[in-house]
Formats: C-alpha cells, sequence, structure tokens
C-alpha cells in the first residue's frame, strides 16, 4: 500500500485506485465483512493521501462524493465511508 496517489473525483476512481493497490486476498477478506480490520491498513492510508495531504476544496468534494456531510466531517469518518462503500462495490462484483 505504498502507492503514490492523487484523490479521486469520482466513486469510480477511487475504486479503481483501491483496486489496483489491494490484492485479491484482501479484497476477499474486505468483502465478506471484515472491514475493521482495515482501519488501520487501508484506513489510514486514505486519510494520509486523500484526506491529510489535500486541500479543503478537494476534501469537501470528496466527502460529497461519499455522501458525507461536510460539516460533521471527520477524518476516521470519512474513510470508514469510503471503505463501507468500497466493500458494497466489492461484493457486488461477486467477491
Amino acid at each position: 500500500m505504498n502507492m503514490e496517489s492523487k484523490i479521486p473525483q469520482t466513486k469510480q476512481e477511487a475504486f479503481a485506485q483501491l483496486d489496483e493497490m489491494l490484492s485479491e486476498k484482501d479484497k476477499k477478506k474486505l468483502a465478506n465483512g471484515e472491514a475493521i480490520e482495515f482501519h488501520f491498513s487501508l484506513g489510514m492510508w486514505i486519510r494520509n493521501n486523500w484526506i491529510y495531504q489535500q486541500d479543503e476544496e478537494d476534501v469537501t468534494r470528496l466527502a460529497k462524493v461519499f455522501k458525507m456531510d461536510y460539516i460533521v466531517f471527520d477524518p476516521d469518518g470519512l474513510s470508514e465511508k469510503i471503505i463501507e462503500h468500497y466493500q458494497r462495490y466489492l461484493k457486488r462484483k461477486g467477491l
């Protein structure tokens, strides 16, 4: 998970980046409901690369993409929301 990343503008861009980063084993693990295990790995990567290092406008846009009200925004909450959306995406793919 040392991949450089630019902040995604859409869910599809976010999911494409995550698809590229994660192993098939990790995707299956996440799809099968073990999202909490990813808080300090994938969640931290999301916070460090897509949230903390970006300007407020980009983070606000990312929060809106994932249907999170920026007024009640917190980095942990946003990374959790992104992981939850990605988990649903993986389940729809049949992993």
